[in-house]
């Protein structure tokens, strides 16, 4: 099945592969999602310090507050193929991007979204995003678009790796870097942020059960 636009997740099955995980993400229902994220939990989020973005136990909606989309770069013409949803993985309720990424066409990206409001986010208060994740040992990257990204693929970036269990890691807001902006990113600005599978052909298997700010 192919994901062209923009679409909200669903509750994947567990353990559901790559190679079929995209045709179970569309038009389930959300009875029990929340009882599921409640249940299995994601470890130690409730840390004072830290401002919890998403810890996957309040589904269908993020922690935050908003909800979480998928799209590809079949938008601007491109050929990836994938798609998103919420599944236990090794025990954690996570969000999970997987799929194809191909740079045919000018493309190069599947990703997972959710919308931020810079205004109650005050970002600036912290140090910059942790995350959990966990993938098939390639890279990915967080993008962050800001109140200043016209057109909307401007954005900063920060890579991070991945292994086959569950790794945290610290992005701070100084090593995140543009390709578009000369200024260093102003977390007070950040409107989007993004888990991205992108620039490159491979493919991709991502799961991220915490997304926090620390200070």
């Amino acid at each position: 099945m192919t994901l062209n636009r923009r679409k909200t997740l669903g509750l994947l099955g567990a353990g559901v592969s790559a190679g079929v995980a995209a045709a179970a993400v569309a038009g389930l229902a959300w009875p029990g999602i929340a009882a599921a994220a409640d249940e299995l939990g994601t470890g130690d989020s409730s840390m004072s310090d830290a401002l919890i973005i998403d810890d996957f136990t309040q589904l269908p909606d993020s922690t935050i507050g908003g909800r979480w989309s998928y799209t590809s770069d079949r938008v601007m013409g491109g050929v990836s193929n994938g798609g998103g949803g919420y599944d236990k993985v090794d025990g954690r309720m996570a969000i999970r991007l997987f799929g194809q990424v191909s740079t045919a066409n000018n493309g190069g990206f599947i990703q997972v979204s959710l919308r931020l409001d810079p205004h109650t986010l005050n970002a600036d208060r912290y140090r910059g995003i942790e995350i959990d994740v966990l993938g098939n040992g390639e890279d990915y990257n967080v993008h962050l678009t800001t109140t200043r990204s016209f057109p909307p693929w401007r954005f900063y970036k920060h890579s991070f790796e991945t292994s086959g269990e569950w790794v945290r890691h610290r992005l701070a807001w100084d090593d995140f870097t543009s390709e578009s902006f000369r200024r260093a990113l102003d977390p007070r600005t950040i409107n989007r942020l993004n888990l991205t599978a992108y620039a490159r052909d491979f493919e991709a298997d991502l799961s991220v059960s915490r997304i926090a700010l620390f200070a």
